[in-house]
């Protein structure tokens, strides 16, 4: 008898080929079963959901931020399967966190869709799947950018969540377990979350309502993570804190609560920048934090309402207390004397200068140098000549200083050297330092702001 060997074929299991179409159709649809060979076809091919070949190529997009974009009643089924298959697959960190590419949406990830939409829920998964709770999102569309459409919100997903007044997902991205937001993080222009609230305000009832409450709860929440972090404080790039943008930007509703801050609460009472001291029936005193404020500091309030030709509402915000009584108080105690001299000296320089020029010598005296006679006129003549260009030396370099060394608006210089002809200099570097529009240089108003 011969033996017969039989050798027996290996046995594949059939599956599915995935191709970015047929990915992408099935998360769009929320229909997990489409997706059931999904790993074992990664796993043979030795391929990965962020290969170039899963993503559009114009965008960047993997299927994780399509399911994202395609909830059915705030979910999507797909999603927690895409994020398994990510983590079996060793490749859940880069899946999680893969961002757009293209310049109009560049840098939006996953966990920005989520804020967007609002779901509290996919928030959590995500964190909890390794998110980065500072990528930030710096394309075109989320840039503020005049005349172009889009929604600045500061990039962070902090940020985000506080500009779409989302408080509970606010809280949560600094408080999780995972990865807590730095509350002090700054975007591409230095702008912290504070910084972002200020930007999107808009000065109608609503929208002041949900900004000035955010606001207030961010400060809060910041002084409680961090008690030695003066969130308030950090500027941006251009070097403004969130007061002062809101003095630039002419948002008078944030700007009156920022300056008009009075929290009761004893843990936050550090926070306030009003402290009322007393009260009695409608009378009551006031004491009012004015850092940022008085003009001697860099980029104060007050020089950045007076010299900014272009910031709206520039006249309603220096009748908001305490700007309106701080003003007063400077011309009460010393400004008036200030102008009254400034006003006074220059009156006085002008006409000693008009004087000596109209009895100067003319052709019929002969031919300079004029030889000098001994006459009380001529010694009054010669002796307003002096007096003229000291005076003129004189407030040459008191213009000079004034634009070298630190801006005080109530400085004794001539505030309004503008208009003199004996300061070129002075006028040039005015110009150059403050660059005023051709609009703001014909308004009414403009020499007043100067004074």
């Amino acid at each position: 008898h011969s033996l017969a060997s039989v050798t027996r074929s290996p046995v594949f299991k059939a599956f599915k080929i995935y191709s970015r179409r047929r990915l992408f159709d099935a998360v769009a649809q929320g229909d997990p079963s489409d997706l059931d060979d999904l790993f074992l076809y990664l796993m043979e091919t030795m391929k990965n959901l962020t290969d170039d070949e899963f993503k559009e190529p114009d965008t960047g997009k993997t299927c994780l931020l399509k399911a994202m974009l395609n909830l059915h009643n705030g979910w999507n089924d797909t999603i927690p399967l895409l994020l398994d298959i990510a983590k079996k697959t060793d490749n859940l960190k880069e899946f999680v966190n893969a961002e757009y590419t293209d310049g109009y949406y560049k840098g939006q990830t996953a966990l920005h869709i989520a804020i967007e939409r609002r779901n509290y829920y996919l928030v959590e998964l995500l964190l909890k799947n390794g998110a980065d709770v500072h990528a930030r999102a710096h394309g075109e569309f989320f840039q503020n950018i005049k005349g172009r459409p889009g929604f600045y919100f500061g990039e962070l997903p902090l940020s985000l969540a506080a500009c779409t007044n989302q408080l509970n997902i606010a809280k949560y991205l600094l408080e999780n377990p995972f990865q807590p937001a730095d509350i002090a993080a700054q975007d591409s222009m230095g702008n912290t979350v504070l910084h972002a609230l200020v930007e999107i305000a808009d000065n109608t009832e609503d929208n002041t309502k949900f900004v000035t409450n955010v606001y207030n709860e961010i400060l809060v929440l910041g002084a409680r993570i961090n008690p030695t972090l003066k969130l308030e404080e950090i500027p941006n790039r251009r070097g403004l804190t969130p007061l002062t943008l809101a003095a630039k930007a002419g948002k008078i509703q944030v700007f009156a609560y920022i300056l008009r801050r009075e929290m009761k609460a004893p843990e936050c009472r550090h926070l306030s920048r009003k402290f009322t001291e007393w009260a009695y029936g409608p009378v009551h005193s006031s004491l009012y934090d004015l850092s940022s404020i008085d003009t001697c500091e860099k980029n104060s309030v007050l020089e950045i309402i007076a010299y900014s030709s272009e910031t709206p509402n520039r006249h309603e915000m220096l009748l908001v207390e305490p700007l309106n009584q701080l003003l007063q108080d400077k011309w009460d105690r010393f400004v008036k004397h200030l102008f009254y001299f400034n006003f006074f000296t220059y009156t006085a320089h002008i006409l000693i200068l008009t004087v000596a020029a109209y009895f100067r010598p003319t052709k019929k005296d002969g031919v300079p140098p004029f030889p000098l006679r001994h006459t009380t006129s001529e010694y009054f003549r010669v002796a307003g000549e002096i007096l003229s260009i000291l005076g003129g030396v004189y407030f040459f370099f008191r213009g000079v200083r004034h634009f070298r060394g630190p801006f005080c608006m109530f400085s004794p210089v001539p505030c309004d050297s503008t208009h003199s002809p004996l300061l070129p200099l002075s006028q040039l570097k005015y110009f150059k330092h403050r660059r005023p529009s051709l609009k703001a240089v014909f308004t009414d108003s403009y020499s007043e702001l100067l004074l």
